[in-house]
């Protein structure tokens, strides 16, 4: 399952726990189309809560290009860096695809929450002051692993932060 977290813009906090299906995918790319619809430039720091919720379904690397393809140029021009965070088992691997050359944009793979906050704080801190609220953020992913575990899939009310960072 694939749940997304907006109440940290423009920080897009997404979590993926358990098996992904070809559904769930396209709903992502559907999301991604409703973020840069905004207009607006973004992080995002996708979390992956487990290996079941790296394995692709079949179809989704032709969605993928198809989707890669037509929205390349909106992809550059809004979304500052891509941070992503993997269970330590998968590090490796995961950090063998470069996400960087498939989006565009500043894209790394982390082994902890904490360490991709640290990667977009860095692309972007310059030319601003403070930083990500990263325990806020951890409880968002909590709740959104949470949400995902329920068995009515009910939503769970996140709270956003005090004072969110507004990189852009």
């Amino acid at each position: 399952m694939i749940h997304h977290d907006l109440g940290h813009w423009p920080l897009v906090l997404t979590v993926a726990h358990g098996p992904v299906t070809r559904a769930d995918y396209i709903g992502l790319l559907n999301e991604w189309n409703g973020w840069l619809d905004r207009g607006e430039r973004f992080a995002t720091l996708r979390v992956f809560a487990d290996g079941e919720a790296l394995a692709h379904p079949e179809g989704a690397a032709r969605d993928a290009r198809a989707w890669l393809q037509a929205n390349a140029g909106r992809i550059r021009a809004q979304v500052v860096g891509m941070a992503t965070s993997v269970p330590a088992e998968h590090l490796e691997r995961m950090r063998r695809m470069n996400a960087e050359q498939l989006f565009g944009v500043p894209a790394q793979v982390f082994g902890d929450i904490d360490a991709a906050l640290g990667f977009l704080d860095w692309l972007i801190a310059p030319a601003h002051d403070g930083c990500w609220d990263r325990a806020a953020i951890r409880a968002s992913a909590g709740a959104l692993v949470r949400q995902s575990l329920s068995r009515e899939n009910v939503p769970v009310e996140i709270n956003p932060p005090a004072r969110a960072r507004r990189p852009m």
